[in-house]
Parts: structure tokens; sequence; C-alpha cells
């Protein structure tokens, strides 16, 4: 078998010239930063296993998806150190990332339901931040199609707009015709039928996509065929399962991010999720937030974990 070398280790020929200089970063990432493989493989959401045979080179397929995954969560270590936990790329931030592109490149509807929680609301907030042409509307249960339209027009125009309802509303069509943009908006379910088939008709007319996102009373709303959003639903290109919590990786590697340094046991990490059930926000804002205030340096252990959740939480274990 023909191979490839550096001074340290002997890669096989399925390894590309890129993989052999992302797993020479990765090695030297490592020991410069102090981080065991295990803690790496948790942020990067990849089983540490693999992660071992890819840096020994003995994987025996081609590691090139799996090695940017890896690089990628150098950069996100490298931002929780600066910055708390950083952006951590859980299973539902994965998917809202993914709602958002296939509401833009089919300019249609994607609609994503999920229990509280889960960081969904989160998610759609970075995807916005980070590309162009992409808005978010955060609806309430007050919301009428004029105090919507003002809304519209304020965060897609910078005003309120002058004239008439239907004046405003042109004057937002006419600004996003044509474009690649999108129109995000979070808490859908409460918003009334009438505001929504406002939102219909600026995606029929202005030919954009709609993200509508929202608990998983939205998917109730949405779904039923024939049912008075039945215009909605057969335009929507991208409806999966309403989200009920996050993976036990997700959980990994939020806690992870959070003792960054840390070789955490995974019976720790369980004990944690089950307390938090399967709520990314209970898990950041509640559990971690809560070992981190009242640790005072004691080990991050099961009985460490067991206290905080009962004196400072008053929190009971999920089955």
């Amino acid at each position: 078998m023909t191979t490839a070398a550096t001074t340290e280790t002997t890669f096989p020929a399925h390894y590309s010239p890129q993989d052999i200089k992302l797993v020479t970063f990765v090695q030297a990432w490592l020991k410069q930063n102090g981080y065991t493989q295990a803690s790496l493989a948790r942020l990067s959401r990849v089983n540490a296993s693999t992660l071992n045979q890819i840096l020994k080179g003995s994987y025996p397929t081609s590691p090139s998806k799996i090695l940017v995954t890896v690089e990628s969560a150098t950069h996100r270590a490298e931002e929780a150190n600066a910055q708390d936990i950083g952006i951590i790329e859980t299973s539902v931030f994965n998917l809202v990332q993914v709602a958002c592109s296939q509401a833009r490149n089919y300019r249609n509807f994607a609609v994503i339901s999920a229990y509280v929680g889960t960081g969904k609301t989160f998610a759609l907030k970075h995807y916005v931040k980070n590309n162009p042409n992409s808005y978010l509307i955060e609806a309430t249960p007050t919301m009428n199609v004029n105090s919507f339209v003002k809304k519209l027009s304020q965060t897609v125009l910078g005003n309120t707009g002058k004239g008439s309802l239907e004046d405003r509303l042109q004057a937002v069509i006419d600004s996003l015709y044509n474009t690649d943009s999108i129109v995000a908006l979070d808490e859908a379910e409460t918003m009334t039928p009438k505001v929504l088939h406002t939102v219909r008709r600026l995606r029929d007319i202005a030919g954009i996509g709609i993200v509508l996102s929202g608990t998983e009373h939205l998917r109730g709303i949405i779904q039923p065929e024939r049912g008075q959003f039945d215009q909605i639903r057969s335009r929507c290109g991208f409806f999966p399962a309403t989200i009920q919590e996050i993976t036990k990786e997700d959980t990994a590697a939020l806690v992870q991010a959070a003792f960054i340094k840390e070789e955490i046991n995974d019976a720790v990490i369980e004990r944690m999720r089950s307390y938090c059930g399967g709520s990314a926000r209970m898990l950041v804002e509640g559990m971690i937030a809560g070992i981190i205030k009242f640790r005072d340096g004691r080990a991050l252990t099961i009985a460490l974990v067991d206290a905080v959740a009962k004196q400072v939480l008053c929190l009971k274990q999920i089955k």
C-alpha cells in the first residue's frame, strides 16, 4: 500500500494531503492547549475511538469530513475560553441552520417545532446574525396584521413605513422581491390566522423563504391537511418532526465546553442530563451555571451534581 508520512505518523493512501495537514494541526493543538482527545471528541460530537484512530492514521476510510468537524471544534474551544461556552453546534443548532438554508434556496416555507429550552431560538438568531438578507421577527400573542407589518417594515427597511397598511406591506415586498432573502418568525404558534395569511402573501408575492419557528403547538397548527393553514402546509419544503430534547452527544458537548480542559466522567454527564430532561437551557443556565457558582474547588462528581440539583435548583432526576 502506498503511504505518505510525517515525522510522527505514517498515513495510508486514502488520507489526502489536506487530511494529513489537519491531523498534524490537531495533534499539535492538543499538546499546545492541554486538551485530551476525549474532551476534543466530545466538543466535536465525534466518537472518541474514531478520533483516536484518525490521529493514529489507522482510520479505514477517508477522514476528511470528520477532520473538518474536529478542526471547527478547536476554534469553538478557543471561543469558549474567551466567551464562556461559545457556539456549540448541537443537533438542534444544525437542524435550524438546514431549515434556514432550505427556505432560502427553495424560496418556500420551513417549519421548526421544538420543546422549549432545546435551543432553536439561539440557533435561529445565530443564523440571522451571520447570514446577509436574513430577518428575524419575534411574534407575540397580541400581534395583529398592522403591528406585524409595522415590525416587518422596521426590521427590513429600517423604518415603520408610510401610507396605508397595504402601502407599507407593498414597500417591504418591493424591497425583498426576487432576492435570496428569508424572513424568520419565532414563537410563530402565537400568530393569528390573519397574520399568518399575511406571511403567506409576503412569501408568494416577494418570492422569498419563510421560516416558522415555535413550540410543539406550531406543528399542530400547520400540519392538518385541509385545515385553515393548508396553503402554508402545502408550501412547506422542510417540516421535520418536533424536537423533544437535545441528544446525549449534545449534552456531552455542552458540558465539555463549560469545563473545557477537564476530563469528565460519562456518568457525571449522564447524571446532569437526567436532571435537565433534554433541555439545553436548563443544562447551561441552570445546572452548569450552578456548578460553576457553587463548586468551590471541588471535583466534578456525581455527588456535586446531586448537591447542586437539590440544594440550588430544587430539581429531581427525570427517569
